[in-house]
């Protein structure tokens, strides 16, 4: 039960008290739903169906409250791994930067995004990105996800640094496992050539193909996507 009680007791009441702490939370990581400006992406949006994030962009919707939580509790992972790496315990690594911004513009568009953390590697002097992620359990990874490579590969090309880490946490038992990437100027090609797509669908108001229904193994993506029953609409042909 989301509930904590308390009794307050005086000489004309028994009165007992309950805090919804679900709701108090829910209120805290609320945000107010913002149209998006046409122009403007971040590098996880490409790595995802575009027709999904075509349609963040179109029609935002509020983020589900469990979703903010899995947002805030990875937030919240982070922050231990920061202080991890600047822990005068790890002579090992340096911590050069965190939560660092980055704006790179291609053509009449501009993508931002922000570096979990920039180190360093002591012992060769070699820069490395790590982008921290949280999990139920590392037993089952045996690759990272795919839109967590081109989002680190996007950064990596934007900062110049060749080689990164997509770093796991277990979130009951904080055992990590981490992803060692190297940068691949291929795959940023192909990254680069999606944001032209996706601008240019947006620009043009023209909606892109279901990339996750056409692929059979992005499809359980749709199990998750919040515009699943305008697409289902829209393919068939209810919109």
């Amino acid at each position: 039960m989301p509930y904590i009680f308390a009794t307050r007791r005086d000489e004309k009441m028994n009165e007992e008290i309950i805090i919804d702490f679900d709701k108090l939370i829910d209120k805290y990581l609320y945000r107010d739903v913002r149209q998006r400006t046409p122009g403007r992406y971040y590098p996880s949006e490409v790595g995802q169906c575009l027709r999904k994030a075509w349609f963040g962009i179109k029609m935002p919707k509020p983020v589900e409250p469990h979703v903010s939580k899995v947002f805030e509790a990875g937030n919240l992972f982070h922050s231990f791994i920061v202080e991890v790496l600047r822990s005068e315990k790890n002579p090992e690594v340096k911590l050069i930067e965190s939560e660092m911004p980055l704006k790179y513009n291609i053509d009449d568009f501009e993508i931002s995004g922000r570096i979990d953390d920039l180190i360093q590697i002591e012992y060769n002097g070699e820069k490395m990105i790590i982008e921290v992620k949280s999990t139920k359990s590392i037993e089952t990874l045996r690759e990272p996800s795919e839109s967590y490579i081109m989002q680190l590969q996007f950064y990596m090309h934007i900062t110049g640094v060749k080689k990164g880490a997509i770093l796991y946490i277990e979130k009951n038992t904080l055992k990590s496992k981490a992803f060692f990437v190297n940068y691949e100027p291929k795959t940023v090609e192909n990254l680069i050539e999606r944001f032209k797509k996706l601008h240019k669908s947006v620009v043009k108001n023209e909606i892109p193909e279901p990339e996750a229904k056409l692929d059979l193994k992005k499809r359980w993506m749709c199990n998750f996507c919040p515009y699943r029953e305008e697409c289902d609409a829209l393919e068939k042909g209810k919109v």
